[in-house]
């Protein structure tokens, strides 16, 4: 039965990590067509998006996801300081995923450049395996 409920958990984790996927490419399309125009600004655009993604996935992963060990994690503490704690934790992971994504979809073109697709499934593959269980065994942890 334990298994069945880690399953649901990366379930879970899987349908928020697609809604951020939508956010990021949303508020990256919004931004890059309407406010950042200029072709050096897509940086900017993309840094924004991620950052927005980012703070949906925390919100998502807080109250849906990963709920009781959030809930478990804030019990006997400062509740301001573990949440501080949880959040920063939250970003580290969000980064080195980012990083792991980023690593991995290069790697994967340079062997394999056509079609790029496969590039993408595969670093995104790698991040959320990373995602989930930093997630799960670091950051709601105590």
């Amino acid at each position: 039965m334990k298994n069945k409920g880690g399953l649901l958990q990366f379930a879970k984790f899987a349908v928020v990590g697609v809604s951020n996927t939508a956010v990021d490419w949303i508020v990256y399309y919004g931004l890059s067509r309407l406010v950042f125009t200029v072709e050096d600004q897509k940086s900017l655009a993309k840094l924004i998006s991620f950052v927005v993604a980012v703070l949906n996935s925390y919100l998502w992963n807080t109250i849906w996801t990963f709920k009781k060990e959030y809930q478990k994690s804030l019990q006997n503490s400062s509740a301001t300081g573990q949440k501080s704690m949880i959040f920063l934790r939250f970003v580290v992971v969000s980064l080195i995923g980012w990083g792991i994504n980023y690593i991995v979809f290069k790697y994967v073109l340079a062997i394999m450049p056509k079609p790029d697709i496969v590039a993408l499934v595969f670093a995104s593959g790698a991040a959320v395996i990373w995602n989930f269980f930093a997630n799960k065994l670091w950051t709601y942890k105590r």
